[in-house]
């Protein structure tokens, strides 16, 4: 039997699950009879146990992404003075990347409703950001602004809630954006509404109350970003929405998860299924959360088989058992960072050892208060890096309810002194949320039987310096395949490559072995590997 312990081994980029394994042979006896698992000629990357029949000396291992330091937006004009805001979202379609983005004209956030708009930005490289006019409404006596939701625009007032966007394949051109929002539309039944668009600009409701919540109680479902998209893997429609648990099960912000052949028929958030929220394991003070999940920001990731991420905005609750608040203690308040999770079907999430994905930056800096991360994953120019964006400011939650907290706030030193709050650019390699890591000293792993197309393995490794890593084919029994075996692989060194070739002896082609169960023996040392993948090779080009 595997023995899976949780362990701390932190490094200036990554948090660590620790796997403890058995070294018997017994551990792929036990998968000898199971049904070969079929990857075809899809990339593969590292989230759970799944592709660790037997190994001695790995990790599964989180890196956080490197933060820039970059305002990509901020607030430059009248309808942004108040700050961006964190439910906003990117996109890369085409040549051009995309972000529709929540500001508020107030710098009073709490202040009612008619005070937010989501403006659009478009970029070439995703880092330097262009703010075209849409000319859609007067603001302040000019229509050169960039308001495509609210102050009239498109027919649309909006508050402290921004949206989010996604590419509906299913759509027609002129509806291909799909605007998920809770305010814009008049309906009965209220919750989520879709906008449809064509150019990004102009847009229209389509789909009233796609979401909605049944009266209860608890009024303030939904008050997150909600997140929805077209998952190709299941065939449906998805949707990560905020369900508030109920007091008799520990009152706590949480993310609850619902899906439907088309855009409607959603069950009512409190029908769908609870898929992240706080367990025994996060912080508690009698029996009831001090932490909560605002937003999932999740993702299908597009560029490998069965891989969804999340980046759940964690808030830390202040309370009057802190020793600074036990006299007066501001209602609502607190910081927030993001932390990162991982699931093989969006619905089950691994959440590694907990620590910060995105953490709040050193007092002083412009995130020091907030970091949340936005929807949206999105790849570099190269094709190496992906990039994700987040929200950070120097105010915590609560910090614009009212003046009562303002003061209280001060008085301890976290108060908003530079009152800023941008949208920021993160950067990671491509595949590289998971690594498998060998140790220093040498480690190894075995696949489950596999089923591949194709007729070239490539991997997403780095050795840096002082690593090396040899990879062999096995027959579902474990046995090694002459001519494939690890002892006979070309030694990879000196190596950091999104794809590189594998080849024994010189040759890299494994199209004898494709439609056969097969088993992948990695053997490593010092390196981190973050994929694998067959890929079908034509003579003089890729053929996928």
């Amino acid at each position: 039997m595997h023995k899976w312990t949780l362990n701390r081994c932190r490094t200036a980029v990554s948090c660590v699950l620790m796997v403890a394994v058995s070294h018997s042979a017994a551990v792929l006896a036990q998968t000898a009879g199971q049904s070969p698992i079929n990857i075809g000629s899809g990339r593969q990357v590292f989230i759970d146990k799944t592709f660790l029949a037997k190994s001695e000396n790995v990790e599964l291992c989180v890196h956080p992404p490197r933060k820039t330091g970059e305002m990509n937006i901020k607030p430059e004009h009248e309808w942004e003075k108040g700050g961006i805001g964190p439910y906003s979202s990117f996109l890369h379609d085409g040549d051009t990347y995309h972000t529709w983005y929540h500001a508020m004209d107030s710098v009073q956030w709490d202040s009612g409703h008619g005070r937010g708009s989501v403006c659009y930005a478009r970029s070439k490289d995703g880092i330097h950001w262009e703010k075209p006019t849409a000319g859609l409404i007067e603001y302040n006596g000019t229509r050169q602004n960039n308001i495509v939701m609210g102050h009239g625009a498109n027919g649309t007032t909006l508050g402290q809630d921004g949206g989010m966007v996604f590419l509906d394949p299913n759509a027609p051109p002129d509806q291909k954006y799909r605007m998920a929002v809770r305010f814009g539309v008049k309906s009965e039944r209220g919750g989520m509404h879709l906008f449809s668009s064509g150019d990004g600009i102009h847009w229209k409701p389509t789909h009233p109350s796609v979401v909605y919540a049944l009266a209860d109680e608890k009024s303030n479902h939904l008050d997150s970003q909600n997140v929805m998209f077209w998952d190709d893997r299941i065939h449906k429609y998805v949707a990560y929405v905020r369900y508030n648990r109920p007091k008799e099960r520990g009152r706590a912000r949480t993310i609850a998860r619902g899906e439907s052949d088309h855009l409607g028929d959603f069950p009512p958030v409190q029908q769908m299924q609870v898929v992240f929220q706080p367990d025994e394991n996060d912080l508690m003070e009698d029996g009831v959360p001090m932490v909560d999940f605002y937003m999932s920001a999740a993702v299908k990731y597009p560029w490998a088989d069965s891989a969804y991420y999340m980046f759940p905005t964690a808030y830390y609750h202040y309370t009057g058992m802190l020793p600074e608040f036990k006299k007066e203690c501001p209602a609502n308040a607190g910081p927030l960072d993001s932390q990162f999770a991982a699931s093989r079907d969006g619905i089950k999430w691994e959440r590694y050892d907990r620590r910060p994905f995105v953490p709040l930056g050193m007092k002083g800096e412009f995130d020091w208060g907030c970091a949340r991360v936005v929807w949206g994953l999105v790849p570099d120019t190269t094709g190496r890096e992906m990039f994700i964006y987040y929200r950070g400011g120097d105010w915590l939650h609560g910090w614009d309810r009212d003046e009562r907290n303002k003061r209280i706030l001060t008085e301890k030193g976290l108060d908003a002194s530079r009152n800023i709050a941008v949208l920021s650019r993160l950067v990671s390699r491509r595949d590289g949320f998971v690594s498998v890591r060998a140790a220093y000293t040498g480690g190894e792993f075995i696949t489950p039987p596999l089923v591949f197309e194709g007729n070239r393995l490539v991997i997403n490794i780095d050795t840096s310096a002082t690593g090396i890593a040899r990879i062999g084919i096995l027959d579902a029994d474990g046995q090694s395949i002459d001519g494939f075996s690890a002892e006979q692989c070309d030694l990879i060194h000196t190596c950091n490559e999104i794809s590189r070739t594998v080849s024994w002896q010189g040759n890299s082609d494994v199209h004898s072995l494709a439609g056969k169960p097969v088993r992948l023996r990695f053997v490593m040392r010092d390196c981190d590997l973050y994929a694998f993948q067959f890929q079908n090779i034509a003579k003089f080009g890729i053929s996928r």
